[in-house]
């Protein structure tokens, strides 16, 4: 059986855990929907394309009963989802780094699953903010048997700083843990996909938990150490000589904002999974609101998701980015004539 799963940590009113995309506040419920939407996209799109999965959804709080005017107990039972209280919460010290302090709740979920699923499951363990574009197919199923996990690898330059530490500092981390890392270069494979056998996932967690107290001790000592996840899963992936780059062909970190960065090339109509970081409070906003209820049942009314999640441009779009462009100078400029004027000190001409 194919397993999609997700996790939702709800933080307390008060708490503030830097999120990149979204900001530090955390604790309020609209940037808390801001996940939850992503989180029903993910299930929409799985239910919609994927028949006889399971889908399974972590959580410390339950989902507020209506977003958007979008009944969310009737999309759990309309895509079988599964709710599970997180069986533990593993969040790192408010000063281990500045953002991801809730990544290594993964830790949770993994040894959740170690005892709750089949061994020739295929386990997809996924961040709320991907979709299938899709449908999992023979090919997929075959890599993960062959290779009994799929890596998402990232080919940073070594003197690139991934979330504070770069690959050639997570190379010496590795090796001061474990002289034995005889490794080339430490590969780093991106958190947002952990997709294996469910055989593999014992060995996955167990060692996942291990080196994350290890890290937590190097933290404690004022060492450099795993900051995320991913920095941490990439290690394990390397103990366990898992085949780097073999997710590459179904899964990609699509940036599409075009007037500040974006990867979009053209391969991404092929690609299974989509991962939208940058569609948070956009593409994931407009898409969860075109919901309509018919007969009982939820429906998008989306008639383009490419274009939604702005992957495909449009006309409208084109104009826009242009616009933006011509005004964001202008928009820099008033704010610095206003500083100027506002708070400059008072000059003796």
């Amino acid at each position: 059986m194919n397993v999609i799963v997700t996790w939702m940590y709800t933080s307390p009113q008060n708490e503030r855990i830097h999120h990149a995309q979204v900001g530090a506040n955390s604790g309020t419920q609209e940037v808390q929907n801001i996940y939850w939407r992503c989180v029903f996209m993910l299930f929409e799109s799985s239910s919609r394309l994927n028949d006889g999965v399971r889908h399974i959804l972590f959580i410390n709080r339950k989902p507020p009963d209506l977003i958007d005017g979008i009944d969310v107990n009737k999309l759990i039972k309309q895509y079988n989802i599964e709710i599970v209280e997180f069986p533990s919460i593993t969040i790192s010290p408010p000063d281990y780094y500045k953002s991801w302090n809730t990544q290594f709740i993964v830790l949770d979920v993994l040894e959740w699953l170690r005892e709750n699923v089949r061994k020739d499951d295929c386990i997809f363990i996924l961040d709320s903010d991907i979709l299938f574009n899709k449908p999992i197919n023979n090919e997929l199923i075959h890599s993960i048997k062959i290779n009994k996990a799929l890596l998402y690898s990232i080919d940073y330059d070594n003197e690139y700083i991934i979330n504070g530490v770069t690959r050639k500092e997570l190379k010496q981390i590795s090796i001061d843990i474990d002289p034995k890392f005889t490794a080339k270069e430490f590969v780093y494979s991106g958190g947002e996909i952990i997709c294996c056998l469910g055989s593999e996932i014992g060995k996955i967690s167990d060692k996942g938990r291990i080196n994350y107290e290890v890290s937590l001790q190097r933290y404690k000592d004022g060492k450099k150490k795993f900051n995320e996840e991913a920095h941490l899963l990439s290690y394990v992936y390397h103990l366990l000589g898992y085949r780097t780059h073999t997710a590459n062909r179904f899964i990609k970190r699509i940036w599409t904002n075009r007037i500040e960065y974006s990867n979009i090339d053209g391969t991404e109509p092929e690609l299974i999974f989509w991962h939208l970081p940058g569609e948070k409070k956009r593409g994931f906003v407009k898409v969860f609101r075109s919901f309509r209820e018919i007969n009982g049942i939820y429906k998008l009314t989306t008639k383009s998701f490419s274009q939604a999640f702005n992957i495909e441009e449009t006309y409208l779009s084109k104009a826009t980015d242009l616009i933006k462009k011509i005004a964001r100078p202008v928009y820099k400029n008033l704010k610095s004539i206003k500083y100027w004027f506002t708070r400059r000190p008072n000059t003796c001409w």
